[in-house]
Parts: structure tokens; C-alpha cells; sequence
């Protein structure tokens, strides 16, 4: 058997003794069957169907059937034994020797095949042992361009022209010398395919892969929540490989029920395989299938199914991760094969409960985390040994306070922090509660230092987390370090390549390092991504604002009114200022002042507006405010450019080395 690794030389060399050792076996019946092999080949026909094997079409009538590379072969495989029964075992050998597959792959081929021939019963199953063609089958015989001329009647009484008797002797030797040429070409045809046939399979290097969206097979749409969130625990256990590039959830669920074919997704997300699969709950039980595909060849590499009761959903997710490594040979680290092997049991309820409250806060919006956050208390009401539920439960917390601006951060960080310092005295290597941690002590306890060392914690233990190097982007954005910053970002986009966040936060990143133009060309370039995202209206009119563009970056901010009104009136009266329309400024400043007595408006807002119109002291008096009351905006002190003229005060930099710069 060759190997792979054999250079040029190597090769011709194994090539050559292939070719000694069956010479004697195959000349003889070469000879006799080289004219026959020359001028003919063999096709198969039953019903409407015409099958050639060797030009690898099957044709109803003169229409052509579009089939699958092994779904083509498991038809020939069929044809060729008709009234046989094939054993699955001979299919495994002679379909599927170059990958591992398990029995759901073979009868997902068989189904197609009926489904492609329009007839079920013309396969015949037989239970446990294989299957058979019912046929019937009629061989036939296609003549080659070639015989059909050399047959031709009219050839036979062509004369040579006057003039050709010099050129028959040359013509002789020709045909003399064309049978042995013919045969040594066909020898050499012969040994390379017994060698490419004989060859140990050679296994795709695989660095990166996308987990698409898991298949509800229950046929109940109320589990997608549980379907979805099988497909979420998949990703997080391949995202902690460390040699392994992984995509993040929020891209790979915008193919979920998509119609795209595999290259296409493989391109979109520049990735060299996939995972699907499905998910099937029956009471107690639950059975996860996956398959394993090449997604620069389309080709089939390993499928598999397993199937646990509900408690030991867990550890159904780690065996499932742990074989599609397994599949495209990475090696895992022992801390890696450690946390993939050791799950604890989960209470159904309880982990019901979890993944309901992992769908609602993925919607991303201020009621639905409300919502997760009482589905996550009733977890733990239930199963309060839970850290991945306690760490969710913080960053529910934590982004109602600062992101989704939808809570007093005085009165939920403090939660925050309870649920976080559960989850890490539970679990100190989960990842997802150090992003938590680091992100609360750079908004919220300006604590610098700590929050770099809780991200770099979190990106050790898992460095495809999309969110973290993202988050981790920002903190470097806010303390001027945008050199290192934008590739981090850039990171964070290639992990999650069709996700709005991450792209719309490099425009907030050119924008807080004043380069405006490219501020803007991001945020142009998100809203050809989605046209409805709001929020890039918001960083459009930041680029501009530092260009010095006035009407566009009001026409821009006009889109995010209805979203964000205390946005909308703190960047109208900012652009007026700035511009020189003092009066106008004061119009909008007053309703920015009428919306926060019933809306939380953070002081910096009030202070970049003063600051733009020039009343300095009154911009301070607000900063004042947004220290007492600990405002986590104030994270943003360096790089906010509404602030840019009260820099070279002495207040303004005591300010700063009170917030800790």
C-alpha cells in the first residue's frame, strides 16, 4: 500500500514494482480486451432511467439527475448487484472508505436515491443487513464516436487519393507500433488507479469550522429554544480548542434554515469545514446526529449520533466535541480533553430553564433580559450549583446597566457582583465569567489593570470567544492604544464574520481616534450589512461630526430618534454648537433637559453639550455630577471627542487621575 508521504521519486518507484508484480496478471486479458475496451463501455438502463458509471450521469430520459458523489456511487453500487442484497458493510467498503460513517448516513443516501427516482419501493430495505435493487436492470453497450466512423460504410469505399501510395509503408508502421504504444498507456492508466484506489486516505487539514444552526427535529417549534440551545453549547466546548479557529453563534445563526448551498456558507465564513446536525427530544432522552463536511470539496468526512437522558445532557455535549476534534485530528491540550470528559449531571428542569433564558437575552434587547433574568432565578432556585448560570445571570445584570442603558448601574452591579463571584468560586476556569468580571471592573471600578489581567484570563481559556476579543478591543480603544486595538477588533470580526457588533465597533474605534473618514466608510459599510441597524446611524454622524460635515451628520442622526431620543438630542445640540448655531443648540438642549426628567440621561451627555456651546463651568459641574454618582460613562474620558475642548484645563486632567488614568 503506498503512503503519503512519498516524494516524486518514491512514487514512480512504488508505481513500477505495482506495475512488475501484476503485468503477467493483466496483459493477457488486455490484449483481448483492448479493441473491445477502445470502442466500448457499458451503461446500465431500468424504467425511465439511464445510468452510465463511467461518464457518472444517470438521466431520465434526456433530463438529467442532479445526485450527490456517494449518493451517485451507493446508486451504482445498486445497479450493478440488481437483485442482491448489498450489505452495509460492502457499502462502507466501497462508498465510504475514505471517511467514517455511521448507519444514518448510509439510509439518509438510500432515502435520497427514492426520492431522486420517484419510486420508494424500487430499493428494498432488508433490517440490520443491507439493502437490494429491484431492478429490472438492462446492460447495454455504447459505442464510442471512434467505432461508429470506423464502421461507417461510406469509409470502406473511399480511395486513397492519387499520390498516397508513398505514404503506406510510413502509415504501416504506424499501425504496427500503435497496439504496444496503446497498451503501455493503458498499463500505466490501470496501475495509477489501483494505486490512487490502494492508497492510505489522506485526511483534509482542518484549522478552522462552523457549528450550523442544529435541525428541530420534533417537529414542535416551541423546543427551538432547546435546539438552539444545543447549537450554543456546541460552539462554546470547539471555541476552547485552542489550535482551532471556531465561528461564533451570532453569525452561524443567520443560516438557520437557509437555502444556501455548503461552498457558498464555507465562503461567507472562510472556514474549511462544518458541522451539522440535529437534535431530537423524546421525553427523557435526547439524541444529537452531526456530521463532519469538507466545505472546499463538499465532501462527506464522519457522521455519528449519540443519545443520553436529559441529565446527562452535558456530557452528550462534551462526547459530541470531542469527537469532531478526534475527526479533524487536533490535539487537545489535557486541560482541554479535561473539561470536554468531566460534566456533571444537570437537572432537566433547571437546564430548561437556562437554555430559555440563553434564547430570550441572545435577542438582545432590554425586555427580553428582564425576562432571561427570571428564567435564570428560577434556575438556580432549582440547581444553585450552576456556574454558568450564575455567570449569565451576571452579564444579564451588568448589560442592563451599561450597554442596553435600561437600569440604574447602582442597583444592579451589586447583583452583578454576587452572581459573578458565585460562578467563579464554582467553576474559576470558565471563561465567560471572566469577560463578565473584567468588563464590570473597567465600567464600573475603573480598575484598569485587573480588567486586562480578567481579559486575558478569559481569552486563555477560550480564544474564539468573538465577544471577548471585542470587549477587549474597547478596553484598549480606551486607553489610546489603537494600535493594538484595531487587530484585536479585527479578531474579534473574523470569529464572528457576519455579526453587526463587532464590525459596527471598528467605527467606533476610528471614531474615538479621530479618523473620520474611516469612521464613516465602517458604518456605511454595516449598514450594507443591515440596512435597519440603527446604531450605525450613530457612529455615521460621529465621522462626520469630525470632518467638520454638519448637515450630513444631522441627516444621519434623523434615523436614530425614535431608538435612542437621549442620543438624538445630545448630538443635535452638540452639532448645532459646533457649527456655530448657538440658539438652535439651546432649543435642543432644553428638550434633552425635559427628556431626563423622566428617562436616565447620563451627565456626560449634558457635559459634551455645554462644553461644545462654551460654557465650561457648567461642563464641569456635570462631569462632578457623573463622578459622585460613579456614571460608568466616564470610562470614556480620554477618547471622547465632545470633551476635546475642555482637555487642557487642570480640572479636566484632575478629573482623569481621579477616574484612574
Amino acid at each position: 500500500m503506498l503512503t503519503t508521504d512519498l516524494g516524486y521519486s518514491g512514487f514512480v518507484l512504488e508505481v513500477l514494482i505495482e506495475l512488475s508484480k501484476f503485468l503477467d496478471k493483466i496483459v493477457k486479458p488486455l490484449r483481448r480486451l483492448a479493441p473491445m475496451a477502445a470502442s466500448t463501455r457499458q451503461a446500465y438502463e431500468f424504467g425511465a432511467f439511464r445510468l452510465d458509471a463511467a461518464e457518472r450521469v444517470l438521466l431520465r430520459g434526456r433530463e438529467p439527475i442532479a445526485l450527490t458523489p456517494k449518493v451517485f456511487d451507493t446508486l451504482v453500487l445498486l445497479v450493478e448487484n440488481d437483485g442482491r442484497l448489498v450489505t452495509k458493510d460492502e457499502f462502507m467498503k466501497q462508498v465510504w472508505a475514505d471517511a467514517f460513517v455511521e448507519d444514518a448516513t448510509l439510509a439518509q443516501s438510500i432515502s435520497q436515491l427514492r426520492k431522486a427516482l420517484g419510486d420508494p419501493e424500487v430499493i428494498e430495505t432488508v433490517p440490520k443487513k443491507g439493502y437490494r435493487f429491484l431492478g429490472p436492470v438492462r446492460t447495454v453497450d455504447v459505442l464510442s464516436q471512434t467505432v461508429r466512423t470506423r464502421s461507417s460504410p461510406s469509409a470502406s469505399t473511399v480511395q486513397p487519393p492519387a499520390g498516397a501510395d508513398s505514404a503506406m509503408p510510413s502509415r504501416r508502421k504506424a499501425r504496427r507500433w500503435f497496439w504496444p504504444i496503446a497498451l503501455v498507456v493503458l498499463l500505466a492508466a490501470v496501475v495509477f488507479f489501483y494505486v490512487y484506489e490502494h492508497r492510505a486516505p489522506v485526511r483534509p487539514v482542518i484549522r478552522s469550522l462552523a457549528v450550523l444552526p442544529l435541525q428541530n427535529l420534533s417537529g414542535d417549534p416551541s423546543q427551538e429554544y432547546f435546539v438552539d440551545g444545543m447549537t450554543d453549547e456546541l460552539i462554546t466546548d470547539l471555541a476552547q480548542i485552542h489550535s482551532l479557529r471556531v465561528i461564533s453563534r451570532t453569525s452561524v445563526m443567520q443560516f438557520k434554515h437557509t437555502q444556501k448551498t455548503l461552498p457558498e456558507i464555507a465562503a461567507q465564513l472562510n472556514v474549511d469545514a462544518v458541522v451539522e446536525g440535529s437534535v431530537l427530544r423524546t421525553g427523557n432522552n435526547v439524541r444529537i446526529t452531526a456530521q463532519l463536511l469538507d466545505a472546499r470539496r463538499d465532501q462527506h468526512l464522519w457522521a455519528a449520533s449519540y443519545e443520553r437522558e436529559i441529565t446527562n445532557v452535558l456530557e452528550l455535549q462534551g462526547q459530541v466535541a470531542k469527537s469532531i476534534a478526534d475527526q479533524i485530528n487536533v490535539k487537545l491540550t489535557p486541560e482541554e480533553g479535561a473539561t470536554l470528559a468531566t460534566r456533571r449531571a444537570a437537572d432537566p428542569v433547571a437546564y430548561d430553564a437556562f437554555l430559555t433564558a440563553k434564547y430570550l437575552f441572545n435577542r438582545r434587547n432590554a425586555a427580553d433580559t428582564e425576562k432571561a433574568i427570571g428564567y435564570l432565578q428560577h434556575s438556580l432556585e432549582i440547581d444553585p450549583k450552576s456556574a454558568e448560570a450564575w455567570a449569565a445571570l451576571a452579564y444579564c445584570y451588568t448589560s442592563l446597566g451599561s450597554d442596553l442603558a435600561a437600569a440604574d448601574p447602582a442597583k444592579v452591579i451589586p447583583k452583578a457582583r454576587a452572581a459573578i463571584a458565585k460562578a467563579l468560586a464554582l467553576d474559576p476556569n470558565l471563561a465567560e465569567a471572566h469577560t463578565t468580571l473584567a468588563w464590570m471592573k473597567l465600567w464600573y471600578d475603573w480598575d484598569w489593570n485587573g480588567s486586562e489581567q480578567e481579559f486575558h484570563r478569559s481569552l486563555e481559556l477560550n480564544p474564539n470567544d468573538s465577544v471577548t476579543h471585542r470587549e477587549y478591543s474597547h478596553y484598549l480603544q480606551l486607553r489610546k492604544r489603537f494600535d493594538e486595538a484595531v487587530p484585536e477588533n479585527r479578531l474579534a470580526i473574523d470569529l464572528a464574520p457576519l455579526d453587526i457588533l463587532p464590525s459596527i465597533h471598528l467605527a467606533w474605534l476610528y471614531a474615538d481616534a479621530r479618523d473620520g473618514a474611516r469612521a464613516v466608510a465602517q458604518s456605511e459599510h454595516v449598514l450594507q450589512m443591515d440596512p435597519n441597524f440603527t446604531g450605525a446611524y450613530l457612529m455615521l454622524a460621529a465621522g462626520y461630526e469630525l470632518q467638520g460635515k454638519w448637515p450630513q451628520a444631522i441627516s444621519a442622526l434623523e434615523n436614530v430618534k425614535a431608538a435612542y431620543p437621549h442620543a438624538y438630542f445630545a448630538g443635535i445640540a452638540y452639532i448645532n454648537a459646533m457649527s456655530g448655531n448657538t440658539s438652535q443648540a439651546q432649543r435642543s438642549l432644553a428638550e434633552l433637559t425635559e427628556f431626563s426628567r423622566h428617562n436616565y440621561v447620563s451627565p456626560l451627555d449634558f457635559a459634551t453639550c455645554y462644553a461644545a456651546i462654551g460654557n465650561r463651568d457648567k461642563a464641569f459641574e456635570y462631569l462632578d455630577e457623573a463622578f459622585r454618582k460613579h456614571d460608568t460613562w466616564l470610562v470614556t474620558l480620554e477618547v471622547n471627542p465632545g470633551l476635546d475642548k475642555l482637555r487642557s484645563e487642570l480640572r479636566f486632567r484632575e478629573l482623569e487621575h481621579r477616574v484612574g488614568f
